[in-house]
């Protein structure tokens, strides 16, 4: 499984490669759930995690998050 994150990136000729990992996978499907309105539950079953600190820090800064920031301020 570990091969295959770095051969998606040499064959989309990304930098450094040899970066990407399985680990890639898992934070860029939180993040995709997040911007598509997914809440914390949602995400913490989807990666298998038990803690929502540590599924929160598996979603970069979301879309659907910036905008709920937006139209509270």
């Amino acid at each position: 499984m570990e091969a295959i994150p770095k051969k998606i990136a040499k064959y989309l000729k990304l930098e450094h490669p040899e970066r990407y990992t399985g680990h890639c996978f898992r934070r860029t499907s939180a993040t995709l759930l997040a911007n598509a309105g997914g809440d914390i539950t949602l995400i913490k079953r989807h990666g298998g995690w038990k803690s929502s600190t540590v599924a929160d820090k598996y979603v970069e800064d979301s879309i659907e998050g910036k905008k709920k920031v937006a139209r509270m301020i």
